[in-house]
Formats: structure tokens, sequence, C-alpha cells
């Protein structure tokens, strides 16, 4: 018996022994140290005390790892190429993460960098050093020539195809949209890289709640650059006419206040407004909401070219921009004043085709001039943690334009317009979250006054006043049940406008009037929606449900209706795609209440017809974007389908030259399909990026003119190669070409036109002190009766940079000093040819100081 028990006992203890020999599971995440990024790919090992390793594992996607330890293991080691080794003991916490910082690592004589690009979880880092060549003066020029990232003429970075939703420097958002300011300043070498944020949510406690499609991007400044005032000082004059151009940027980032200065002014063709315009996306959401109910009818003085507005804009502009941001505690605050004036001169000529012979050609030669002054203040507060946002803008401004132009050809007369609009609002928006519960709450309270005068002075003389004042006040809530997988929310709000106008013509014999509208609109709206998020999926599915009411000539009230459901799938960490189908069922919209005629400049009016009558639209989108750090190349593509129908049509009746656009109770339809992509792919280790971008569309809808139904059809195409980067250490080059081709079929007519236009620059770095630019563009035209139109633009420049800080330069464009483009546009039933003044060749010599 005695032998039994000792044999029992030493099998006990044999295996108590064996279970506690059981490796033991080690699990965390690895973030960036100094941006809280995941680190994807991370070396993990398991070391004992003689430091060697005994186990393996790495990271991945999510920064993520598990890796199995026994007895043996001592310490826990992280290594990972472009960051300081780690090692920690065995028995640290892992569950509350682990902090790698980045590092160059020296090996005797070589020194191992991070790489030219490279994903950190759904951030791409783009060194900024890799990109760099002697030619750049700011950081906007690397910017443009990054994979994956396109920069617009109005200044507008786009990624993947769509507009960054935020633009952060350090991490912090004191720019308020108002990127333009600090990308065309800030010099390349204060950067240390651009991030790329992918499908980033601003709103920290919004993030797994809602997955916007945009991207954000952040710049990282060098440690030299912070905490004094780094800038630039610019001033040049020339010739032809005389010329001149002054500016000044200064900026301060620090722990607690941030400053930027901007003053700038001269007559070079240059545009305030890409500075001063905020392109990112406003956080301020509300379910269906429309900026404006109500239209803009005087529209007499607005002109746009196909042409870069440097080449267009003979021009006088001022602009002058104070930002100051601050923290206190959890808030930070941020101060804007901004003041943009802007004169311009316009010399253009129109000739228009109806394709009818009951409708004389149209001709037009038009001599414009145009001011604006425009000053605003800004005022934002802001908190925004994991689980409390709150925000607070105040805006106000004052906006003054006059213009007068000369008009020839088919009347002969004097036109003048006065804008006068004063605007105040305020944005408020709440979030409370928690692991279980989200709760927000959004309003908007705006007031503006708006008089509006034309005047037409003519062998008839004629005025229209359009005087408005408007308040509005929206409110939105939304509570939100969270679990695991699933989210349920329930959206509900309430839209409220006051809009009293006054509205006189005088001097249009059977259209003059003189009336006022005391206009209130009501809209009560809910919306439940349901998320489900797992395994890279992410559905999504919603319902609005609105009643509106109507108060204008007399009491409406409308149900509308709008579900939705959108779709996306992470296919791999380097693609994903989605899909999104609508339906909307809209009432008809308030102004069409305003029967009386309404002139929008010397030979068009406006009536509307109270038509109460709904209307649908049917709207369904997929998309797929798929990019490739490894390799820099990048694609995505959309494809986008539209229809809508409505229970009115547009009508234009035709008096001699005059147009009275009106509509009348007929069922109308439009069905609409686009198709979107781009590529592009980094070469040479990131020193040249190529890449094309296409569209190509088609519609078809139906149209009246004289009260007679026309069926119409276009369609578009456009393909927009490109090719940027340095081809040698002395050599760089930026080639863009755009195709397009529009085709016009109204009935039995085939109208159709052909563009191409392209432009390349050649950089000649001899030195890294001297640099030589050539460039031409080329514009071509081929119109429907097969003559083409050539236009060659040649530009030269020279650059000494004197010193890291001075930088002298001459500068001359339109070599050739040609003086008109020719282009075509097609309008609903019409064909339209433009001429465009140029500006002519001029010399600008000018000096550069960065501190």
């Amino acid at each position: 018996m005695t032998r039994y028990s000792f044999f029992i006992l030493s099998l006990f203890l044999g295996l108590l022994s064996a279970s506690a020999a059981v490796p033991e599971t080690v699990s965390g995440a690895i973030v960036d140290g100094e941006n809280a990024q995941p680190v994807t790919g991370v070396i993990v090992q398991a070391l004992n005390r003689q430091g060697k390793a005994i186990a393996f594992a790495s990271s991945d996607a999510d920064g993520a790892f598990k890796i199995k330890i026994s007895e043996a293991a001592d310490s826990i080691s992280f290594r990972c190429m472009g960051y300081e080794p780690l090692k920690l003991h065995k028995d640290y916490d892992f569950a509350k993460g682990v902090e790698m910082w980045p590092k160059a690592t020296q090996l005797k004589d070589v020194i191992v960098q991070a790489p030219d690009i490279y994903a950190k979880g759904d951030t791409l880092v783009f060194n900024v050093s890799r990109y760099a060549n002697a030619s750049d003066n700011a950081i906007i020029d690397i910017i443009k020539r990054l994979p994956g990232i396109r920069v617009e003429d109005d200044g507008t970075i786009k990624y993947q195809g769509k507009p960054i939703n935020k633009f952060y420097i350090d991490g912090d958002d004191f720019l308020g949209g108002q990127y333009g300011l600090a990308t065309n300043n800030i010099s390349h070498k204060d950067v240390k890289s651009v991030e790329v944020m992918e499908n980033h949510q601003p709103v920290k406690a919004l993030e797994g709640s809602e997955f916007p499609e945009e991207a954000g991007i952040n710049i990282k400044l060098n440690e030299g650059a912070k905490g004094k005032w780094v800038g630039v000082a610019k001033a040049g004059t020339g010739a032809q006419p005389w010329l001149y151009d002054g500016s000044l940027y200064a900026m301060r980032i620090a722990p607690k206040v941030n400053n930027i200065l901007t003053l700038r002014g001269g007559n070079t063709g240059w545009n305030p407004a890409e500075q001063i315009t905020e392109h990112d996306f406003s956080d301020m959401s509300f379910t269906g909401y429309s900026e404006s109910l109500w239209p803009e009818y005087i529209a007499a003085d607005i002109i746009n070219a196909p042409l870069n507005e440097k080449r267009t804009r003979d021009n006088l502009s001022w602009l002058a921009n104070s930002i100051t941001a601050w923290t206190r505690g959890d808030a930070s605050m941020r101060f804007k004043l901004n003041y943009v004036g802007d004169r311009l001169d316009y010399n253009s000529g129109l000739r228009t085709d109806y394709f009818s012979q009951s409708i004389p050609e149209f001709i037009q030669n038009n001599s414009l001039r145009t001011q604006s002054h425009d000053v605003s203040a800004q005022f934002n507060m802001q908190i925004n943690k994991r689980g409390y946002f709150l925000k607070d803008k105040l805006t106000v401004e004052g906006i003054l334009e006059n213009s007068r132009s000369a008009i020839t050809g088919s009347f002969d007369l004097y036109q003048r317009i006065r804008r006068r609009n004063l605007s105040a609002t305020n944005d408020l928006k709440l979030v409370k979250r928690n692991d279980k519960k989200l709760f927000e709450l959004t309003s908007r309270n705006s007031f503006s006054h708006h008089p509006d005068r034309l005047f037409v002075n003519g062998d008839e003389d004629a005025v229209q006043n359009v005087g408005t004042t408007d308040f509005r006040s929206t409110t939105e809530t939304r509570w939100g049940k969270l679990g695991r997988f699933w989210k349920f929310y329930i959206n509900g709000g309430l839209d409220l406008n006051y809009h009293r106008m006054n509205l006189f013509l005088l001097g249009m014999g059977d259209f003059d009037n003189s009336r006022y509208f005391n206009a209130f609109l009501s809209n009560f709206y809910a919306t439940p929606q349901l998320d489900y998020d797992r395994n890279g999926w992410l559905l999504s599915t919603k319902i609005t449900a609105k009643w509106l009411h109507h108060s204008v000539n007399h009491q409406s009230d409308y149900m509308n209706l709008f579900p939705r459901i959108y779709v996306r799938k992470k296919i791999s960490a380097k693609s994903e795609v989605s899909a999104s189908i609508s339906y909307q069922l809209s009432s008809p919209q308030a102004y069409m209440n305003i029967n009386v005629p309404v002139m929008s400049d010397y030979r068009n009016l406006f009536i509307a017809n109270n038509i109460d009558k709904y209307s649908q639209n049917i709207a369904a989108t997929a998309s797929y974007r798929y990019r490739n750090p490894l390799t820099s190349f990048f694609a995505n593509a959309s494809l986008t389908y539209n229809y809508s129908r409505s229970a009115y049509m547009s009508n234009q009746l035709f008096i001699d030259d005059f147009i009275i656009s009106t509509y009348s109770d007929r069922l109308s339809g439009n069905h609409f399909w686009s198709i979107t992509g781009g590529v592009s792919k980094g070469l040479g280790h990131s020193r040249m990026v190529i890449g094309l971008d296409a569209n190509a569309s088609t519609s078809s809808a139906s149209s009246m003119r004289d009260n007679i139904l026309e069926d119409y059809s276009q369609q578009t195409l456009s393909l927009k190669p490109y090719f940027k980067g340095s081809l040698c250490k002395w050599l760089s080059m930026n080639y863009d070409a755009n195709y397009g081709f529009s085709q016009l079929k109204i009935g039995n007519t085939d109208n159709r036109t052909h563009s191409f236009n392209q432009k390349i620059y050649a950089i000649i770095m001899p030195h890294d002190r001297w640099q030589f630019t050539l460039g031409a563009e080329h514009f071509l035209t081929k119109f429907p009766e097969g003559n083409v139109e050539n236009l060659v633009l040649l530009d030269a420049s020279a650059v000494w940079n004197f010193n890291g800080k001075v930088r002298l330069s001459l500068t001359a464009n339109n070599l050739l000093d040609n003086r008109h483009y020719d282009y075509v546009t097609y309008g609903t039933l019409s064909r339209s040819e433009h001429s465009f003044q140029i500006r002519p060749r001029n010399i600008l010599a000018s000096i550069q100081y960065r501190f």
C-alpha cells in the first residue's frame, strides 16, 4: 500500500511540474511613440538571461503581436527598421501597449534610415528628404510629386481621387482648412515627413463609428523649425506692364501657442483665394443639409476660362491673414483674421449657336472690371478627446463687390453690378461617447443681409434689385447604441429658415414688378441607421424621413424619403472596394414659389413656375482603391450611375436675342453614367512619379425651347497623363497633358469638339546654387467645322541660391506675347465659341529671404 501511495504522489508531482512548464502567452499592441499609430512588421523575440532568442513573432497590420514564452525567458525585445530597438522585462504589462520611437540606425560608416515611403497601419509616411531636389522652394513642390497625390490648380490636395478632409502641422489643425497658406510658403527643408492618414476620422470620439473615405495629411516639422519664427519674405518688380509683387509669411510652432502671419500684394496674376480658401471638409455635418436654400439670381459678372489663372488674371490683389492658436487644458482655440482685395480686368468674346433657324446667332464682346473686398473674423474653440468632443466656431464676414462692363455685339450697352453681404454664423458640435453609447448634438445658427443691384444702360435702361435678409437655425441630435460588431443610431433634427426678399425690376416693360416675399420654411426629419463592422466588412444602411412645411405664397406640406445602403470591404492591407445605392423622393424647392420675373443679366430673365409636384433620384456608385507603398504604386477607379425624374422640365423662351428661363409642367428624366480613375507610380527611388487620370461620362435627357420638346445626349472624355521628377541630379522635368472630347447630339444634329492641352517644364541644375527653367504650354482646339486653333506659350526663368537663405530669380512668361485663347463649350441645347484675352509678355525680377 505504501508503494502505491508513493507512486501516485510521484505521478501527481510530475504532472504539476509539466503543467508549470506550459509556455505562457504574451500579447499587446505596438505603436509609434510620436503619433500613436500602429507599427507593422516589428520583429518580437523572447530572450533568455544570456540574451539568446528562444521564441519569435511579428506585429500585424494593427500593430498587434502574440508570443509564447517559457520559464527560461527573461525579456522581450522589439526591432524594426527606422525605429530604436526596445527590450522589456517579461513581467512588463504588455496589455497597456508598447511604444517604439523612430530613429536612424548607424552601423559603422553606414546610416540606415526609414525608407522613402512606408506604412504604419492606415498611415503612409513619405520621407521628404528622399523626394526633394535642389529646385524645390516650398513643401507644395514635393507634395505635387508624391505618388497617389494630385494638387489641383486651385490648391486642393487630392489623395486617390478624393479631396483630403484635414491638413495638420505636427498633428495640429490650427490652419482651419486654409492649408494653402502653409504649403506655398513652408520650406521643404523644415519638413521631416508627409503623412497620409487613410480613411481619416478627424473627430476622435467618432473613430470606429463613422468611416470617411477621405484621407488626412499631416506634415511633421524638423526640430530646428519648432519654437521659433520661421518664414519667407519676397519682393519683385518687372515690366510690360509695370509689375510688382511683395509678400511676407511668418510662422511659429510652439508647445502652447502657434502663430501664422501672411501679407501679400501685387499684380502678377496670383489669386489670393487659393491661399485663403478653406479646403477641408466641415465636421458640421447634417443629414441632407443644403448650404443654400435660395439661388443667387444676379450672376452677370461670373467668368471662367480653362487656363491657369496666372495666364488670365489681369489683377491687382491684396491678402492679409493672421492665425493665432493656443491651448488651455484640454481645449484648443484659434482666432483668424482675413482680408482679401481683388481688382480684375477681363476682355472676352462669345459666339453662341442654338442649332435652330428661328433663333439668331448671339455675339458678345465683353470688357469687364470687377472689384471686391472681403473681411472676416473667426473664433474656434475645440476639445477633441477619445470620449468627448466639443466645438464652437463663430464667423463674421463682410463682402463688398462692384463690377462694370461694356458690351458690344448683338447688344451695345453698359452693365453694372453692386453686391453687399454681411453675415454671421455660429457652429456648435458636441459628441459624448463610451464603450456602449454615443450622443451627438450639432447646431448651426446663421444670419445674412445681402442687397444686390444690377443696372443696365443702353437704348433702354433697366434696374434689378434683389435684397434678402435670411435667418436659419438647424439643430440635429444623434443617439447611438454601440456593440462589438453592430451599431445602431437614430438621428433627429429641425431646420428652420426665415427668408425676406425684396424684388424690384424696372425698365423691362410688361416684366416690371415690385414685390416683397416673407418665406418661412421648416424641416423636421428622423434617420434610423444600422452599421455592421467585422473582418474588414463595413455595412451601413439608413433611411431618412422628412416632413417639410413651406410658407411662401401659400402653405404647403410635404414628406420626403431618402434610403441609402453603403458597403465597404477591405480586401487586404493594400486594397479595398466600396459601393452604395440610394433613392430620393424630394419635394419642390421653395424658390419655385417666387414666380415673378428676375433679371440675372442684360439678356436673361428667370421666372419660376409654382409646380407643386415631387421629383425622384436613384444613384449608385462602386469604387476600388489599391496602394502598395513598397513599390510606390497607387490606383483608384469608380463607376457612377444617376437617374433623376422630375415633374417639370426646363423651358427657354427666345424673344429676339432675349432669353426667358422658366419651367413647364411636363415629366422629364435624366440618365447619367460616369467612370473615373487614376494610377500613379513612383520610379527611381522616389525621384520620379508617372500617372494617368481619366474620366468618361454620358448623359441623356430632354429639354424645351420655345415650348418645343428637344431630346439631347452628351458624351465627354478626359485623359490626363503626367510625369514629374528628376531624370538625373542636374535635370528635372514636369509634364502634364489633357485630352478632352465632347459631343452633343440634338435630334439628328451631331456636334463634337476635341481639345488637347500639354505643358512641359525642364529644370536644369548645373550647380546646387543655380537652376534654369524652360517651359512650354500648348493648347489645341479642334472646332466642329474642322478648323484648328493652336496656342503656344513659352516661359523661362533663372534662379541663383545665393546661400541657404537668399534666393534671386528672373522670370519671363509668355515670351511669344500671344494674347488670345479660343475654346468651345456646350450648353443644354447650344454651342458657344469663346475668345479670352490672356496676359501679355512679362518679366519679373525678385528676391526671396528665408528666416
